[in-house]
């Protein structure tokens, strides 16, 4: 990976940082994108020249489009696209508000596809690369209190292998890597304002166990990767059981109630 050039969306937060940190070690350009400048600046400023930080609001295509201007002038191609940002607003769905919906909708999915949409002549030109989307475990089985946050990620998933499939002629590789919940400033929000008991049920994983999900499903050519691995499989599994998942999750979110209120207690 040596000299290739990544674009990286939502950069400036906990997981964007870690996911920069290991490919600038792998020897890679960076593309830093955010829409806090100030911590964009900050998250940038260990890599020099090795970094190109640019703020963007990835809902607007204009914006993804000269981020990606940005990058050819800066570094001449690009090789990778991590799609990384994200939002979650938790809510039961009968409590929901339209613009909820339409900011989670507009971030968590159509931010992804205008990246996609812009990254991939970008990756025929090159010969080929790869495209990785942060997606969720809720993307693979229902988070309760996030309907609209779970469908998103839903959709990426789709999207993801779908792209898998078709871009494959182009020498491009598409992947989507599904963490449970993560120890960021997002879990400490979804604490504080309602977040699903489920997201609890489970230790948190660290940014950097994402990070390295990420790598992995870029140099094994991955279509997915959980993390953990374990929970993604039973995940997988659970949902060609819908019946017994509908059974199960009360139960889940007792669980994860009581482990909320623990992390509650720690932060």
């Amino acid at each position: 990976m040596n000299g290739r050039v990544a674009v990286i969306t939502g950069a400036a937060g906990g997981i964007g940082r870690e996911i920069a940190s290991l490919l600038q070690s792998k020897g890679m350009l960076l593309v830093l994108a955010d829409i806090d400048k100030k911590k964009l600046e900050e998250a940038a400023r260990p890599y020099g020249k090795g970094a190109l930080a640019v703020k963007c609001d990835i809902t607007k295509p204009v914006e993804v489009k000269e981020l990606f201007r940005q990058a050819i002038k800066r570094f001449g191609g690009v090789d990778v696209l991590v799609n990384n940002a994200g939002i979650i607003v938790p809510n039961l769905f009968e409590d929901v508000k339209r613009a909820e919906i339409e900011r989670q909708v507009a971030v968590n999915l159509m931010g992804p596809i205008n990246c996609m949409m812009e990254a991939v002549p970008y990756l025929k030109k090159r010969g080929g690369g790869s495209m990785v989307t942060i997606s969720s475990l809720a993307g693979i089985v229902p988070e309760t209190y996030s309907s609209i946050y779970t469908a998103t990620k839903f959709a990426l998933r789709g999207l993801g292998l779908t792209l898998h499939i078709e871009l494959k002629r182009h020498n491009i590789h598409v992947a989507t890597v599904f963490p449970d919940s993560v120890d960021t400033p997002m879990l400490k929000f979804e604490a504080e304002h309602g977040g699903s008991p489920l997201t609890f049920r489970a230790p948190p994983q660290s940014p950097a166990a994402v990070a390295r999900a990420v790598y992995r499903a870029i140099a094994k050519k991955k279509p997915e990767m959980c993390v953990p691995s374990f929970d993604g499989f039973m995940s997988k599994l659970l949902m060609a059981f819908p019946r017994i998942v509908a059974w199960l999750w009360p139960y889940f979110e007792r669980q994860g109630l009581k482990k909320k209120e623990e992390y509650r207690a720690r932060v």
